[in-house]
């Protein structure tokens, strides 16, 4: 007997709770993987993966970077973040691997967070902050 498991991701390109919860209802996926740029920040993201949650679907933040580390490690179906190393950055990522720094780095496939650091860990690097037109 040949059996087939269809693990069904999304959520990427889904911008909204009600969105998530619409999946969630149809039973449309296996795992969240939503973008948290995309969804609003770290608060959205919370909403989302308690929703989830309640659902009993696994939620992995697509791309690496602090703000998804801080929501894979604050949730129990969360079981673990992707990681992408810094090479030839796409469009759209720059804010994170320029601007900031402080992202640690994996040791032994494991990200520890630094408690002694505020907020999220991490800060501006003054060396790429002209680059950046700052508005606001």
């Amino acid at each position: 007997m040949l059996w087939a498991i269809f693990l069904l991701r999304g959520g990427e390109h889904e911008f909204s709770y009600l969105g998530f919860k619409h999946l969630l209802e149809l039973k449309a996926v296996s795992f969240i993987q939503y973008d948290a740029n995309r969804v609003g920040g770290i608060t959205p993201g919370h909403k989302i993966n308690s929703l989830a949650e309640k659902y009993g679907v696994p939620v992995i933040p697509h791309a690496g970077q602090m703000h998804n580390y801080h929501l894979t490690m604050a949730h129990n179906n969360c079981p673990f973040s992707e990681f992408f190393p810094v090479h030839q950055v796409e469009i759209g990522n720059e804010l994170f691997y320029y601007l900031f720094k402080g992202e640690p780095e994996p040791k032994n496939g494991f990200i520890n967070l630094d408690d002694n650091t505020p907020g999220l860990g991490i800060s501006i690097n003054e060396k790429y902050k002209s680059d950046f037109k700052i508005v606001g």
